[in-house]
């Protein structure tokens, strides 16, 4: 199918992540996003633009990149400040896709003004929201108000939804909690592995071979070294199977503010021989090949419900998951069949569940061919296509004759 006709022709993306501006007056954005645009302008028969507010703090991101020009088929921009300069670049668009959040309250009604649809695209639920928070080590009377800035913030999201022209759902738990607002609602998993790249069946089967011979348990982590990721229970879970005497490696992959204090519990504990903190490694070229050939079980502590690509992108590798039944694990581990639920914030409960996977490794492996199978279903390219097709069938284009 292509598009002819009309300047009417573009998907236009406002996400939630800011950019940041170069010396140049280019904007730095995410390798992770460009990536995700890009498979957007694949599928979607017309131009596809990002429009970005600039943010004037440093990411903490670790794949950040000086945006110059076309991006395989989609395009970065500013995004206009003034309500009628947006109105205008807006205009053209068939389809806005925004990230339901209550700072975009105005600019969904004024889409709403000019006759543009609106997807709006959700992560967090209320709970996630207040367990972040809790998570974050500020003070009581802060967390109140924090609290209290959520709960008028998801009356917000659901008004939203009211007057969009469609939902998209990262993971289950705002799937659960809006389908009843959006009975059509698109249900994703944000997963950046490719079908090429998700293990192939042979090197699963030898994975399975060395996962019954009885080494040591090759356990990882990846991500920020942030308080809502729970890192600083790692050592703590270490610690307990050790006492509990599973054989095994730790590695965390990873950087960030809890770096120091996660060293010095590694060393507290005199884990040094079992753990060791590795930095960020590229996601193609590192992280995915190290979790094929290198990793028999995630270690997950997130102590809240983020929709992470996390659960998705190590189950393509082969890499079964053991972690707190946060609200978006457990909607992955019901819906796939693959993952091993902890009660949450309890690092020896999560270690009690790896030794039991050491005593019984016929487990473990069965999972990892499960998580494989729902991977191959949710896998990148077939991702963002669902999400392209709904975007297509809710813009105001969708019935009219520039649809060829």
């Amino acid at each position: 199918m292509s598009f002819t006709g009309s300047k009417a022709n573009e998907l236009i993306l406002l996400p939630v992540l800011k950019a940041n501006q170069a010396i140049s007056g280019r904007l730095i954005v995410t390798q992770k996003y460009l990536n995700g645009a890009a498979e957007f302008a694949k599928s979607w028969p017309g131009s596809v633009n990002s429009l970005f507010d600039v943010s004037p703090s440093a990411s903490t991101d670790f794949d950040q990149v000086e945006v110059t020009g076309d991006i395989r088929g989609h395009n970065v921009e500013l995004r206009p400040r003034d309500p009628e300069a947006l109105a205008r670049r807006l205009a053209s668009a068939s389809v806005v896709v925004s990230f339901l959040s209550p700072f975009e309250v105005a600019t969904t009604e004024l889409c709403n003004r000019i006759g543009v649809p609106v997807i709006q695209v959700s992560e967090y639920t209320l709970r996630t929201e207040w367990q972040i928070i809790d998570a974050s080590g500020a003070n009581s009377i802060l967390k109140l108000r924090r609290k209290l800035w959520a709960w008028q913030a998801e009356r917000l999201r659901r008004y939203l939804i009211g007057i969009s022209a469609g939902l998209q759902c990262n993971g289950v738990p705002t799937y659960r909690n809006y389908r009843e607002l959006c009975s059509d609602a698109l249900l994703f998993f944000d997963n950046r592995v490719k079908k090429s790249d998700v293990i192939a069946s042979e090197r699963l089967a030898q994975k399975a071979d060395e996962i019954r011979a009885g080494m040591p348990l090759r356990l990882v982590f990846g991500g920020r070294f942030v308080p809502m990721k729970g890192v600083l229970h790692l050592p703590e879970v270490a610690r307990h199977l050790r006492q509990f005497g599973v054989p095994f490696e730790l590695s965390i992959f990873g950087a960030g503010p809890e770096e120091g204090k996660l060293r010095a519990a590694i060393s507290r504990y005199a884990l040094e021989d079992q753990v060791s903190i590795c930095p960020p490694i590229d996601f193609e070229e590192g992280w995915v090949p190290f979790l094929k050939q290198a990793a028999d079980l995630f270690v997950c502590c997130h102590m809240q419900g983020d929709p992470s690509s996390t659960y998705t992108e190590v189950m393509a590798c082969g890499v079964p998951i053991a972690g707190y039944h946060n609200e978006a694990f457990k909607g992955v581990a019901e819906l796939s069949g693959s993952g091993f639920l902890a009660p949450m914030g309890d690092p020896k409960a999560l270690a009690h569940v790896i030794a039991d996977l050491h005593k019984d490794r016929n487990r473990l492996a069965k999972a990892a061919q499960i998580g494989r199978s729902f991977s191959i279903e949710h896998c990148f390219e077939n991702t963002f296509a669902r999400r392209v097709e709904h975007f297509r069938e809710r813009s105001r284009h969708q019935g009219a004759s520039v649809w060829v």
